[in-house]
Parts: C-alpha cells; sequence; structure tokens
C-alpha cells in the first residue's frame, strides 16, 4: 500500500474548514472532545496536540497548565501560532505556556513519561506506520496519563451500504486499512483497538462521532438540528460504532515508571530531547538548540522550534 505524504507546507490546511463547510464535523469533534475531557482538572496538567494542523482545537484544552502543539507542517505551526496568539489577545504570560514544535510523530524529540494527555485529531490516517506513532504515544505518557484518539472508521455505515449494494470492492468487515485518495487511511476499528491495547492503553470510553455526515442533511433538516440528533446519538449509541469517526479515551498503565517532567507550567527545557540520539541534554539559545551528547543543531525560528532536520 503507497500512501503518499500530505503536503500541507504547499497546501493551507484552514481551506478545508473554511466558510463552515465542515461545521458539523468541527463541532461534532468538540461535542465529543468536551465529553471526554469533562471533569479532568487541566490546570496543572501537561498536554500535546500531535498533529495539530492550525490550532482550530486549540480553545478545547486552553485551560492546560503547559500546552505543546506538534505538527510536521511548519506553515501549519506558523497559522497556529499567529491563530493562538489572537485568541489569548497577545497575552505574553499566556502564550509563555504554548510550545510549537516541528517533528516527525514517528520519532517525537519528547522526553519519556512527560505528558498528562496526547490528543491525536485526524492524524493517523496520513500514517502508513501508526504502529511506531503508538509506540511514541505510550514513551511520552505519563503513568495513568490519559490518549484521546481519533480515527476514520473504514466500517461505517456508509461504507457498508456500499459494499452490500456491490459499489465498494473492498469488504468494510475485514480488518486491513482501506486507502482513500493518494493520503489518507481508514482502519478498522478492532484493528486500532489491538494496536493500543498492545501497548498497556486500555480503552476507558469509546464515542462514534460525525454520525450523520450526508450533505444533503447539512440543508436540510440543517447543521444545527443535526448537531442536537448527533449529541444524542454521541450519547445514547456509541456502542454502535457505525460512524465516519471514531474518538478513544484510553488510559496507559506503565509499572514502575516515574514521571519524569513535573505539573503546573512546564519549562520547554524539560520536555524536549534530541531527536537524533533521542537521549542527549539540549543548549537553548536564542535561535538554536543544541544537543550535548551528538552535537546535532535545530533551529528556532517565529517560535517555533524545527526538529525535522539539523543544520
Amino acid at each position: 500500500m503507497n500512501l503518499r505524504n500530505t503536503d500541507y507546507e504547499n497546501y493551507d490546511y484552514r481551506e478545508f474548514w473554511e466558510n463552515n463547510k465542515r461545521l458539523y464535523e468541527d463541532n461534532s469533534e468538540r461535542i465529543a472532545l468536551r465529553r471526554l475531557l469533562a471533569g479532568f482538572n487541566k490546570k496543572d496538567k501537561v498536554i500535546f496536540d500531535i498533529g495539530c494542523g492550525y490550532g482550530r482545537l486549540f480553545n478545547e484544552y486552553k485551560d492546560f497548565g503547559t500546552m505543546v502543539l506538534i505538527d510536521s507542517s511548519i506553515n501549519n505551526l506558523k497559522n497556529a501560532r499567529r491563530r493562538i496568539k489572537k485568541f489569548l489577545k497577545n497575552d505574553s504570560g499566556r502564550m509563555s505556556s504554548v510550545y510549537f514544535i516541528a517533528s516527525d510523530a514517528n520519532n517525537l524529540p519528547v522526553k519519556p513519561d512527560c505528558a498528562d494527555v496526547v490528543l491525536t485529531v485526524r492524524m493517523i490516517h496520513h500514517l502508513g506506520n501508526p504502529e511506531k506513532y503508538f509506540d511514541e504515544v505510550a514513551r511520552i505518557l505519563k503513568n495513568g496519563g490519559l490518549y484521546f484518539l481519533e480515527f476514520a472508521n473504514k466500517r461505517n455505515f456508509k461504507n457498508i451500504l456500499k459494499f452490500l449494494a456491490g459499489r465498494m470492492e473492498v469488504s468494510p468487515f475485514s480488518p486491513e486499512p482501506l486507502q482513500v485518495g493518494e493520503t489518507i487511511l481508514n482502519f478498522h476499528p478492532f484493528y486500532i483497538y489491538s494496536l493500543v491495547k498492545e501497548r498497556g492503553l486500555l480503552i476507558k470510553k469509546l464515542i462514534s462521532i460525525s454520525n450523520l455526515r450526508i450533505n444533503l442533511m447539512k440543508k436540510f433538516p440543517g447543521t444545527k438540528t443535526l448537531l442536537l440528533f448527533e449529541r444524542m446519538y454521541q450519547k445514547l449509541f456509541s456502542f454502535i460504532t457505525l460512524g465516519p469517526s471514531i474518538f478513544l479515551k484510553c488510559v496507559l498503565g506503565k509499572p514502575g515508571h516515574e514521571d519524569s517532567c513535573g505539573g503546573g507550567k512546564e519549562k520547554i527545557e524539560n520536555i524536549l530531547t534530541c531527536a537524533s540520539c533521542r537521549n542527549g541534554t539540549l543548549i537553548f539559545d536564542k535561535d538554536t538548540v543544541k544537543c550535548r551528547s551528538c552535537g546535532r543543531t535545530y533551529k528556532k525560528e517565529d517560535g517555533i522550534y524545527n526538529f525535522k532536520a539539523g543544520i
């Protein structure tokens, strides 16, 4: 299966969401995320939004003590930083607890046992090998940390109908991923469940989302009414995982592990490590970050730490 990398350096991801074209999908994801975060004490916690895009969901986790936004696209991160600065009204105090990191999701420049929460939305469908990424999630999460994962559901109601009608060759019930276009993979739920469980991530809650994603219904009865029914479906029928997307809430159990990060407002020096040797102490200057162990140097530009390539 050949999966081409999504080029967000030359495509402005904001266009995908502009003019409320996907207002229903956006709100469906927010409804689920708010339910999953309900009652969680965010104040003294560290959250990683991996595959953050342009920071679309930032206002859903803005009250965390430390927020680390990671994306492979510098362009996305620049847009995210501008958007968040505007949202926080250029409050330098609050911005000092928000960090922007350019990195490969399969090789995160993050120390082990650092994250209280990891959030991944609309990202793993771009990964040809999600196993490596889940290894990284388990590595950086603290013992008892939470992982919120959204993934594209291969076994959704629309695909089942298409398959039964003979309009889809690949069975939605088979375990292998379904490639959509050149850059997206839809996954069978059981495949994802098995991957997270193998890494010590216990699934505590499951929410089927965007269950009424039909363009005609966005016009009639309209998005507002659709979202009313979406709330009801998510609350009552999520065990019927037929939506085009699924949200998971997982808890990590790592017996014997101690947290390497503290709590509250965490300094970036206590979070990052070298992306090359993975265990080096970093020296932070104004415009660069250098690994004391292997000598690799990375750029910091426009408030973004670029760990995709060394200088």
